[in-house]
């Protein structure tokens, strides 16, 4: 009788990919306009073209433990209850890890950097729309 072996396999995942489910999940959340990344993260947005779903998201991962810590940057809505929108972001992105990566979240900090009107959004969003176009 022949002998089954088993592969040895391990799954692992970079940084950037746990930023981009984070990153992307959390943006779907209603009060939550952008992540917004450092100063270096900005600057190489306005080098590179479209909206980075990374931007804003900072992963500490430990694949032994298969668990993630997030650090989050992002401008919520104006009139919106923080707590709340957090509250929603932590459910979703922990569901979106775990769905996804089969990890488990094991800490998530958001820091508010701004909040803003739609209207105050919409205006800085079609300013920097127009500042980009002025470059090309």
């Amino acid at each position: 009788m022949d002998k089954v072996v088993k592969p040895e396999t391990v799954l692992t995942f970079d940084d950037e990919v746990l930023a981009k489910i984070a990153g992307k999940t959390a943006t779907s959340v209603d009060g939550v306009l952008s992540l917004e990344g450092n100063i270096f993260e900005k600057v190489t947005d306005r080098i590179s073209k479209g909206d980075d779903p990374t931007a804003g998201v900072n992963v500490d991962i430990d694949n032994e433990e298969q668990t993630v810590q997030l650090k989050m940057d992002a401008l919520l809505e104006y009139g919106k209850n923080a707590q709340a929108i957090f509250d929603k972001m932590v459910t979703k992105i922990t569901a979106a890890v775990k769905e996804m990566t089969n990890m488990e979240v094991a800490e998530i900090k958001l820091n508010v950097k701004d909040v803003l009107t739609r209207d105050e959004w919409a205006n800085r969003e079609k300013d920097h729309k127009k500042h980009e176009d002025k470059k090309k």
